[in-house]
């Protein structure tokens, strides 16, 4: 199974270009690429939206998702709000309180969406995922979740906006006998990042790119980034693509 996972857009309204950039140029050159990779769903991994979470920018990403022949799964990133984006697209019944968290078999493979957008999760997440691992726990397991769960030597995004919870995170995992792979975004690299069971794939955005070894804000470049996932009896692979904006 060949999953499609598309990170922090930041998306404004129309005509609205953050530091200059066509943000929603950048995201419809990457649903075309998409398309053209014929996976079998799409995952938007969050900060859909550039500042607060916007109804009628949830309602044009959906628009423009639904053109496309394949399920699309959202996740909540910290600038976005986990209700306006379940209510956008149809997930109301995945709504725990103010969080947007679900567990779902993807060709028979076990995959966690989590709800890390307040940068931790709450009491009763926490509680769900040390439930779902429990059962799971013979099986190799996909985590899709915004933030990266452990530090991962970006300096500034680590320094500044990093998850909450790490240290809790990597003693869970640490207690499951199988393999954990961890894919997500926020940080707007592309790394991978392994602590013992657990394998972390930072994804890059549509936006741009920032530098890993600068304490500021520092931008690396403006290409747009998809992360391709392929899921097999044997594991998970993947591939980062990178695209020129603008052609």
């Amino acid at each position: 199974m060949k999953l499609a996972f598309i990170t922090d857009m930041h998306l404004g309204t129309e005509g609205e270009n953050p530091q200059g950039v066509d943000v929603r140029q950048n995201f419809l050159k990457a649903l075309d690429f998409v398309a053209d990779m014929k996976p079998n769903g799409l995952v938007l991994g969050g900060d859909i939206c550039n500042d607060t979470g916007d109804r009628a920018i949830y309602e044009w990403v959906k628009k423009q998702v639904d053109q496309l022949p394949i399920p699309c799964y959202v996740l909540s990133g910290n600038h976005d709000d986990p209700t306006m984006l379940a209510e956008a697209f149809r997930n109301t019944h995945h709504l725990h309180g103010s969080e947007l968290y679900y567990a779902l078999p993807l060709d028979g493979r076990p995959v966690l969406f989590l709800d890390s957008s307040k940068g931790e999760l709450s009491p009763e997440q926490w509680t769900w995922l040390r439930e779902y691992l429990k059962a799971l726990r013979d099986n190799n397991i996909l985590i899709l979740m915004h933030h990266p769960p452990l530090p991962a030597d970006v300096v500034f995004m680590d320094r500044k906006y990093p998850f909450g919870q790490s240290d809790a995170f990597l003693d869970i995992m640490r207690e499951l006998p199988c393999h954990v792979t961890v894919v997500c975004g926020h940080y707007h690299v592309d790394k991978v990042v392994q602590r013992g069971n657990l394998l972390a794939l930072l994804s890059p955005s549509t936006f741009y790119q920032m530098q890993h070894n600068s304490p500021e804000f520092a931008i690396d470049h403006y290409q747009i980034g998809i992360r391709e996932i392929n899921l097999t009896t044997h594991g998970t692979t993947s591939t980062v693509h990178y695209l020129k904006p603008g052609q």
